[in-house]
């Protein structure tokens, strides 16, 4: 599959056919996939609309499955480049996993400990708007959050068909949990390379990252202005 991005910062006509009717307009950095390449190209949205848009106003993005998470080197220098990906797991259910590619290894090490215990990893949040607050979150956003450079996720678990969220992940309610839930967050605590919300001082039980502003401050600075600079392209 050939996934497009919308550049225009004023939106993007999207057309019955090459110079046709009008039949909506897609929003800056709008994700679709190229079903024909011409200069305009057949495209078909997320909501599943086919038409065409002028060529000169999408850019390219590398498929996801072209993309090698187990060739990743876990002695690699984080770069300064923020590179949006998606990953999928069978752990993982739920909403999409878009991050950084620097937190691929911590997933891939995430999705062990599920596979480890035999719990599903329900993504409710990755990747996050610079300007905008999550709807429903649970604690208020960190100015220099892990998901504003795709170095975090939100989720709930899942074990045996039950759903196990913010309530009953709490720090207070550990010793209640089955074992399996148990041990997947006990696992995660104990990575030296990753952090439980539910030890904030803020808790925040659904949410797992790899501290990466105070661990490379730095480079979080400089992903972060990557990132705004793909968006205000």
């Amino acid at each position: 599959m050939v996934v497009g991005r919308v550049r225009s910062g004023t939106g993007l006509n999207l057309r019955e056919k090459p110079n046709g009717e009008k039949i909506d307009v897609l929003g800056h950095n709008e994700e679709v996939e190229i079903l024909e390449e011409v200069s305009f190209f057949r495209i078909r949205t997320t909501s599943g609309q086919i038409g065409y848009v002028h060529g000169s106003y999408l850019e390219k993005m590398p498929a996801v499955e072209d993309v090698d998470f187990t060739a990743i080197d876990k002695n690699s220098v984080p770069s300064e480049a923020f590179d949006l990906v998606t990953f999928s797991n069978e752990h993982f259910v739920g909403e999409a996993v878009k991050v950084d590619r620097d937190f691929v290894l911590s997933l891939n090490r995430i999705c062990q400990y599920a596979k480890d215990f035999n719990v599903k990893i329900w993504a409710t949040s990755s990747t996050r708007s610079i300007n905008n607050q999550v709807r429903g979150a649970i604690v208020s956003p960190a100015s220099n959050s892990c998901h504003h450079i795709g170095h975090a996720i939100d989720m709930n678990l899942l074990l045996d068909g039950k759903l196990y969220n913010s309530k009953k992940l709490s720090r207070s309610n550990l010793k209640n949990l089955p074992e399996p839930i148990g041990n997947f967050i006990e696992s995660v605590r104990t990575d030296e390379g990753l952090r439980w919300g539910g030890d904030f001082n803020s808790e925040d039980p659904v949410h797992i990252d790899d501290d990466f502003y105070r661990q490379q401050k730095i480079i979080y600075m400089a992903k972060l202005h990557s990132r705004l600079n793909q968006l205000n392209a």
